[in-house]
């Protein structure tokens, strides 16, 4: 039987290759107070980060009610147990007001030497994190979800157009414009001629649709033969099922069906279109990827799926913490895939499954 960890979270990234990884840094590091690594965080500023066990860390998490956030759950836990830090998990509800309230509270608290944070909105949280946070020396890790304006402003050009100032690094890869152009050119590559698309994308005010629905107005603009509507949710199944299935009542002429996030969002695609008797009639293709993804794959129901890495992602996260402790602050950009990267993510379909490892099968 699959564990959790193997199902969801595809871990991979070593230590070791995070190491040589820090060879090529782009970022500085160097020497400070006794005890202490000084971490160059961008604009002037550098964060004096203690070099001593029991690091206190926070780790800012949008919500753990869905499998993505279980699985990210389980990698700051088991991740922060192994380099021995002192790890306090935030769960933000997917409420951007509430977790913004987190964040402040916790660096009133001046309990915290770093943080880990994905936003849920990256504008919502700029300035803390940008600004109050390195003030007060605490060192940031950006994880997945952009802050500030960085993500919506990617042009594409270059991967590490997500970092943001005032932080020492992006750990990530599905929400960088490399990654999100690559999922679609492949969904036009297998859909090629008129299509009927609806794009279903997480709550408005989430960073990860705002970088989305960017990137969709491209694929739009290189795609004139396609009609693109989109719908938001509130990343669960039921949410997903309830407003697609209202959206097909009048869409029946539906063709192509893009789902930003399975399981969750897409186990709700797909019991929507097939309650619509449309199953077979309308192409799924998703992001994320796992066990619902490899059983709809396998049925003909979704036609491919692209990597996530939620465990990893925050694994990664702490591991570059642990590694500027010891003065080794690494590249802006981190990439967290395990398999593909974030310029070429790996594309799943009937045929290519075989290629996955056995661990992420």
């Amino acid at each position: 039987m699959r564990t959790m960890k193997s199902r969801m979270m595809f871990t991979a990234v070593s230590t070791a290759a995070l190491l040589a990884l820090a060879a090529c840094a782009e970022s500085a590091s160097g020497q400070g107070p006794a005890d202490t690594a000084a971490i160059d965080v961008g604009h002037d500023m550098k964060i004096n980060l203690k070099t001593s066990p029991n690091l206190k860390v926070a780790v800012f998490l949008p919500g753990v009610a869905n499998a993505y956030g279980q699985a990210q759950e389980l990698a700051a836990k088991e991740t922060a147990k192994e380099l021995g830090m002192d790890m306090t998990l935030f769960d933000g509800g997917y409420n951007p007001s509430q977790q913004l309230n987190q964040m402040q509270t916790a660096l009133a608290s001046g309990g915290y030497d770093a943080a880990v944070v994905q936003a849920l909105d990256g504008t919502v949280v700029c300035k803390t994190i940008t600004e109050d946070y390195p003030k007060a020396n605490i060192l940031v890790v950006n994880n997945v979800t952009p802050l500030c304006e960085y993500g919506i402003n990617q042009t594409g050009k270059a991967i590490d157009e997500v970092w943001a100032p005032g932080t020492m690094n992006f750990v990530g890869s599905n929400n960088t414009r490399a990654y999100i152009d690559g999922w679609f050119s492949a969904a036009a590559k297998a859909n090629p001629g008129k299509q009927n698309v609806v794009a279903v994308l997480g709550p408005a005010v989430a960073a990860q649709t705002r970088v989305i629905e960017v990137a969709l107005a491209k694929f739009a603009k290189d795609n004139p033969d396609y009609t693109i509507n989109t719908i938001n949710t509130d990343y669960t199944t039921t949410g997903t099922y309830n407003q697609l299935q209202t959206y097909l009542q009048g869409h029946a002429d539906t063709t192509l069906i893009l789902s930003m996030y399975t399981p969750d969002i897409s186990q709700g695609v797909v019991k929507a279109v097939e309650d619509a008797g449309l199953l077979g009639k309308v192409n799924i293709v998703d992001q994320g990827f796992g066990e619902f993804s490899i059983e709809q794959i396998e049925a003909g129901n979704i036609q491919f799926s692209t990597l996530f890495f939620p465990y990893n992602g925050i694994k990664v996260s702490l591991e570059t913490i642990a590694a500027a402790q010891r003065g080794e602050a690494g590249p802006r950009f981190v990439d967290d895939s395990v398999i593909g990267d974030a310029k070429s993510p790996f594309t799943i379909t009937k045929e290519t499954i075989s290629e996955l490892p056995d661990e992420l099968r």
